[in-house]
């Protein structure tokens, strides 16, 4: 049974995988080449970084890299710091995307995933007014079949999507500060660090630890923790976990399940069995499949 109904959902949860399947093992390595470099140079105080290129990094094809200034002069706290924004950009990337497709699959316009990236306002519908909006349109048939299984997911967090919208927010203007003002936090980066406050506790964002977050001022340099962007980063994978499971359920999504049952499966079913009972069991098994 895939932990998701919709292939956009399973796709992006993949992608945010393979995000932290390239950063842990990074930064692990760039720890480890640290030590090595100040050993080296305990060793050999004048070694040039010349000196230092050929006996790290000889046959990486990496040129220019300044292993004086990346394991001596920044501090290790400072590369968490990279680290975070890296992930950061990367995981909005990846939500973004995510949000236009599973919007798409159940007939909404194409760049309409704006919806799922904001907060409801009056007359304005955002992350939790849609997805109230399209899931309350019900399939009969799609309820009694799949939603049961999705809301059961550890991840699924309904009595708190606007909370998880208000923490998307946040994060995505200290983003947006980060890529557009040299980092220093805009008046809707403090309007957003000011609306998410009250619901940052772990309660809130159905968290056991604290989500690691800082405040954002008007004109002052924005700020990032590892841990907080981890954080986050469950926070994304609690919306999309939500989101999935109450489209699950929608008349809407009637068409995309359709087209996937009548798409070409990945390998050659067999022949459908003579007995009625067998030939139910698997249709029934290859709908669960989908």
């Amino acid at each position: 049974m895939a932990r998701y109904f919709f292939t956009a959902s399973e796709d992006a949860a993949d992608q945010i995988s393979d995000l932290y399947n390239f950063v842990w093992p990074t930064a692990s390595a760039l720890w480890n080449l640290r030590w090595q470099v100040k050993g080296f140079l305990a060793e050999a105080p004048d070694a040039l970084n010349d000196q230092l290129a050929q006996r790290f990094i000889t046959g990486s094809g990496i040129q220019g890299a300044d292993l004086k200034n990346a394991c001596i002069d920044q501090s290790w706290e400072n590369q968490q710091e990279k680290f975070a924004q890296f992930i950061l950009i990367n995981a909005f990337s990846i939500y973004e995307n995510w949000a236009d497709q599973i919007l798409v699959a159940v007939g909404q316009p194409q760049d309409s995933g704006k919806r799922l990236q904001r907060v409801d306002t009056p007359g304005k519908e955002g992350l939790a007014g849609t997805v109230s909006a399209l899931g309350n349109v019900e399939s009969s048939t799609l309820k009694a079949a799949y939603y049961p299984i999705y809301i059961a997911q550890k991840r699924y967090s309904t009595s708190i999507i606007s909370n998880l919208a208000l923490c998307y927010r946040y994060f995505k203007e200290i983003r947006n500060c980060l890529a557009h003002r040299g980092g220093l936090a805009s008046d809707r980066a403090e309007a957003a660090y000011l609306a998410f406050s009250p619901v940052s506790s772990p309660a809130n964002l159905g968290m056991r630890g604290a989500l690691n977050h800082f405040p954002a001022t008007k004109g002052q340099p924005v700020k990032l923790n590892l841990r907080g962007v981890v954080g986050f980063s469950e926070v994304l994978l609690r919306i999309m976990t939500t989101v999935d499971a109450e489209l699950s359920k929608a008349k809407a999504a009637e068409p995309y399940f359709i087209e996937r049952v009548r798409a070409p499966p990945t390998r050659q079913p067999g022949t459908l069995s003579s007995d009625i009972k067998r030939r139910h069991a698997q249709v029934a098994k290859r709908c669960m499949a989908v």
